[in-house]
């Protein structure tokens, strides 16, 4: 067995316990406190006199998802005809986050929603389309999709 070390026991340190040790307060010690903390305090901004719009006439404009994760061709083509119509158009704009997914479990690494939901949307709803994102599998790197996704605002007569 090797030898241990041995280590100093501060326990019984023969230095002497210095005295409780006693500080004078000045009468106006919490007006310095006050002062010295108020040197670091952030300044106030200018404060915003203009008016505020009114929001309560403001509809909410919200994006509605569509996940078509898993599911065949046909199916996701059933979900999207589904889905926007269970919000009619009555003359607003809607705005659907149609997710697809990149196509990373798909044989051969080469997603099918997301080419073909996109072509569908374009085809399905081409005549009340505002607005579509570009196609998520036009932009690939080192072959995989950078976004499993599209926005398209649909707009009714």
């Amino acid at each position: 067995m090797g030898k241990s070390k041995k280590t100093k026991d501060y326990r019984k340190d023969s230095r002497p316990v210095p005295e409780t040790i006693r500080f004078e307060i000045e009468e106006n010690a919490a007006q310095l406190m006050e002062e010295h903390l108020a040197l670091f305090k952030p300044s106030p901004k200018d404060a915003d006199t203009s008016p505020r719009p009114d929001h309560s006439k403001r509809v909410a404009s919200r994006i509605i998802e569509i996940d078509l994760h898993g599911l065949t061709v046909e199916e996701a083509e059933r979900r999207v005809i589904e889905l926007t119509s269970l919000f009619p158009f009555d003359g607003e704009a809607r705005t659907y986050k149609v997710i697809t997914g990149k196509g990373r479990h798909s044989s051969g690494g080469q997603g099918v929603l997301i080419r073909e939901i996109y072509l569908f949307v374009k085809a399905r709803f081409g005549l009340h389309i505002v607005t579509i994102e570009e196609s998520p599998d036009a932009v690939r790197i080192g072959g995989v999709a950078l976004r499993g996704h599209f926005h398209v605002t649909l707009k009714g007569p």
